[in-house]
């Protein structure tokens, strides 16, 4: 009876062992998805700013794609209302000239997606011709939509 008690335990360690990695490995994979999701709020900056900003400044602005012409973008910028909810601003204010680059990522789409008539994140660095040098641009065409209407 003693030796079946001895086989036993060792057996419901390791199950033990196994759970708790399991639970520990849960965790930090659904904090890594939270941290990430936190980090993922669209942009309200405003886009005459990037016109005022000193070239290296790191930025973020929502447009909607006017014209795609290889590794350049240009879009009208978009203010933000809501969370998912932008519209054109009441003055005319300045294209945003995005230049992608070969450290540029995509998130939440495909680089196939980047087309005119887009609604997009850029990030980047401000250069000094006041050009985004993007880092990461952001597909929101099926989260966001864009509002008619002055404020």
């Amino acid at each position: 009876m003693q030796n079946r008690q001895r086989f036993l335990v060792p057996s419901s360690i390791s199950w033990v062992c196994f759970l708790l990695v399991l639970i520990l490995a849960s965790i930090g994979a659904t904090r890594g998805v939270l941290l990430r999701a936190a980090r993922m709020k669209a942009a309200d900056t405003p886009a005459s700013s990037i016109y005022t900003m000193p070239a290296g400044t790191h930025t973020t602005f929502v447009v909607s794609l006017d014209r795609v012409s290889g590794a350049t973008l240009q879009g009208s910028p978009l203010e933000r209302v809501a969370d998912t909810n932008y519209r054109r601003p009441a003055t005319n204010v300045p294209s945003i000239v995005a230049e992608l680059t070969p450290e540029t990522s995509v998130v939440m789409g495909k680089p196939q997606q980047i087309v005119r008539g887009s609604v997009v994140q850029l990030a980047g660095t401000v250069d000094r011709h006041h050009a985004l040098q993007t880092t990461q641009v952001v597909i929101l065409t099926n989260y966001v939509r864009i509002s008619e209407g002055a404020k």
